[in-house]
C-alpha cells in the first residue's frame, strides 16, 4: 500500500505539522510505504488554463517545472492525505495549485460520479489513488470555519473518483500547546490522530468517532477562547516583528500567567475544597498583575485586581508561580527560600497541591 501525504504549511514548527506528525506516527505500519512531498518547497506554479495538457499534448502540461514528478507520485498511489492549515477560511494557496496542477490526469468530456454529480472524465482511471483523507488546523473556534477547505478537498476527491474518508480537522490549534494544564484532552487529540493514521493505512477509513476526538474542544466556553487567543496574538506581534520563530510564540504563551491562573482555577479538587469556603489573593510583584481565587464548597471562580478582606496572600514573582503551576519547583521550598511571601492562613497554603492538583483535564 502506498500512500502519498501532500503537505501544504509553510511554517515548518505550527500546528498542522504537529497533527500530520502524529498521523504519519499511526500511519507507519507494515506493508506501507509513505511518501512525503512538501509543496511549499515544490517548484510549481499555478495552472495557465491554457488547456494545453487536453488539447496539443493530452496528459502533458506546458510548464515544465517540479509538478511532474509530483503528478508521478500521485499515480503511483493507494491512498492520498492532504494536509493543509486553514486559509482564509480555505486550503492554502500551495494546496490550491496543486489542484490545479492535475489538470492533465483529466481529460475532455463529462461523465458523472455515483452520487449523481457530474465531473470531468479521468486520463488515467485505473491509477491513482482511491481514498483520501484530510487534515486541516486552525486558529478560529467555530467548526463552521472549515466547511469551505472541506467542500474543496470533498469535491476534488469525487473528481477523481476517490472515496473521501474524512477531514480531520484541529480548531484552537494553537492551545494544543498547553500540555501541562490538559493533559488528558491533549493526549486523546493526539492518540485520537495516531489512530486515524493507522486505520487509514490499513483499511482506508477513518472511524467517525475518531474524527471527533481529533476535534475536541480545548477552550471551555467562548469567553476563555477568546482570551486566550488575544494573549497569543499579542506575543506573536511582538516576536514575530523581531524575527523570532512560532517556538518562542509558543513558550511565551505557555509561560503566561494569565492564562496559567485561568487553568488553576479550573483544576480545583471538588471533593479536597467540598467543605471549604476561602479567598485567595495573589499579587505578582514582576507583572503588575493581581487575582483573586474564590473557593466555595467545591468550585473556584478568578477575578482579578486586590479587592476586600482575603483568607490568605500569596505575594511572589510571575515567573516563580508560573514554575509552580508548571510544577518545575515545589512551592513549600519556594516559601521556604524566600520567593514566595504568605500572609494569613499558611495552613490553606501547605494544602495548595490538594486544593489545585495536576490538571485531569
Amino acid at each position: 500500500m502506498n500512500m502519498l501525504i501532500l503537505t501544504a504549511f509553510p511554517r515548518a514548527d505550527g500546528f498542522t505539522r504537529y497533527c500530520t506528525d502524529y498521523f504519519i506516527k499511526g500511519a507507519r505500519q507494515p506493508g506501507v510505504t509513505i511518501t512525503g512531498i512538501d509543496l511549499t518547497r515544490s517548484d510549481i506554479h499555478p495552472c495557465k488554463g491554457c488547456f494545453h495538457c487536453w488539447c496539443k499534448t493530452p496528459g502533458q502540461c506546458i510548464q515544465r517545472d517540479g509538478m511532474q514528478k509530483i503528478l508521478e507520485a500521485f499515480l503511483s498511489a493507494d491512498l492520498l492525505v492532504c494536509a493543509t492549515p486553514l486559509y482564509a477560511y480555505d486550503i492554502s494557496g500551495y494546496m490550491k495549485i496543486f489542484i490545479e496542477r492535475t489538470l492533465p490526469l483529466l481529460s475532455p468530456g463529462v461523465t458523472y460520479a455515483e452520487s449523481g454529480v457530474d465531473r470531468n472524465k479521468i486520463r488515467y482511471p485505473e491509477q491513482g489513488p482511491r481514498r483520501m483523507a484530510a487534515i486541516i488546523t486552525g486558529g478560529l473556534g467555530a467548526r463552521s470555519h472549515t466547511d469551505g477547505a472541506i467542500m474543496t478537498l470533498r469535491n476534488y476527491a469525487e473528481g477523481f473518483d476517490m472515496v473521501f474518508a474524512g477531514a480531520l480537522v484541529r480548531n484552537e490549534s494553537y492551545l494544543l500547546q498547553f500540555t501541562d494544564t490538559k493533559p488528558k484532552t491533549i493526549k486523546t487529540i493526539q492518540t485520537g490522530l495516531e489512530q486515524a493514521g493507522r486505520t487509514f493505512a490499513l483499511e482506508g477509513t477513518i472511524d467517525p468517532a475518531t474524527i471527533e476526538k481529533i476535534a475536541t474542544p480545548l477552550a471551555v466556553d467562548p469567553e476563555r477562547f477568546q482570551l486566550y487567543s488575544n494573549i497569543y496574538w499579542e506575543h506573536a506581534q511582538e516576536i514575530f516583528s523581531c524575527g523570532g520563530t512560532s517556538l518562542e510564540v509558543l513558550e511565551r504563551t505557555r509561560g503566561d500567567i494569565r492564562i496559567l491562573m485561568q487553568e488553576m482555577a479550573s483544576s480545583v479538587d471538588p471533593v479536597t475544597t467540598s467543605r471549604i469556603r476561602a479567598v485567595i489573593q495573589f499579587v505578582f510583584t514582576d507583572s503588575g498583575l493581581s487575582y483573586r481565587i474564590t473557593i466555595n464548597r467545591g468550585t473556584a471562580t478568578l477575578e482579578t485586581g486586590e479587592n476586600g478582606s482575603f483568607d490568605m496572600r500569596i505575594t511572589t514573582s510571575a515567573k516563580i508561580w508560573v514554575q509552580i503551576i508548571h510544577r518545575t519547583i515545589d512551592p513549600l521550598k519556594a516559601m521556604s527560600s524566600g520567593d514566595i511571601r504568605i500572609e494569613g492562613d499558611k495552613e490553606l497554603f501547605r494544602k495548595f497541591g490538594r486544593l489545585f492538583p495536576p490538571p485531569n483535564l
